[in-house]
């Protein structure tokens, strides 16, 4: 007996919170019609439960998204809860949304990635967003905010700078200390929140403070151990 499997897709973040549920799974505002979605980006947050169940929550330029592991995928469970964040995830699984909770994934695939395959993830996703907007003739107002979201992140893959540091003090402390540890390709990761917790910053609020200039993009990750300013 054949046994039909939804086809992934694969939408920003910042879209993906605007889907609503319909008959034909969850509906972007540009017409992406989603059961699955499959994302890459930096994986923030960890959190094991009982029996093998982990919570967990990756980001791309333009927000971040919700992820679950159940007990019927240990193996994704178990990947997902070695590895530390920060560090670039590629993840796919089906979509889910309780109430009027965010829509989350239910995931069924893990594997960490290199910075590179993000890259080459937001810029197909971003030309097909643009494509999917094309084909909607005139644009509502939702759609050019989705319109300028696409923008965003391609710049932060293009090595153009994007400060946004808003003044908050752990943040500046993390790129001074980045400076300063940098050689030819970078500071090492691990050196960096080294370096933080002896000038009085903990590990978790090091973690935290390169975590926001990620998703901001005010720096990147060429490999998941090495820290670069844009």
């Amino acid at each position: 007996m054949a046994y039909a499997i939804n086809p992934v897709g694969w939408v920003f973040a910042d879209e993906l919170h605007r889907a609503e549920r319909g008959d034909n799974g969850f509906i972007t505002p540009t017409g992406a019609s989603l059961h699955r979605l499959f994302q890459i980006g930096v994986l923030t947050e960890v959190h094991v439960q009982n029996s093998r169940a982990v919570e967990a929550r990756m980001s791309d330029p333009t927000g971040g998204i919700a992820i679950s592991v159940n007990r019927s995928c240990p193996l994704v469970a178990d990947l997902l809860a070695a590895t530390e964040p920060p560090a670039f995830v590629a993840i796919s699984g089906e979509l889910s949304q309780r109430g009027r909770e965010e829509i989350r994934v239910i995931a069924d695939s893990c594997k960490v990635v290199e910075r590179e395959d993000r890259d080459r993830f937001v810029h197909l996703c971003a030309e097909e967003t643009l494509q999917r907007l094309e084909q909607r003739g005139s644009l509502s107002d939702e759609q050019r905010e989705i319109a300028e979201m696409v923008q965003k992140a391609l710049k932060v893959v293009s090595g153009q700078p994007i400060v946004q540091l808003g003044g908050a003090d752990d943040k500046e402390e993390m790129v001074r200390f980045i400076v300063e540890l940098s050689g030819p390709k970078g500071a090492q990761l691990d050196e960096v929140i080294r370096r933080a917790d002896e000038a009085g910053i903990n590990e978790n609020k090091a973690k935290a403070a390169l975590i926001a200039l990620l998703e901001e993009g005010d720096c990147y990750m060429p490999t998941n151990s090495i820290i670069r300013l844009l």
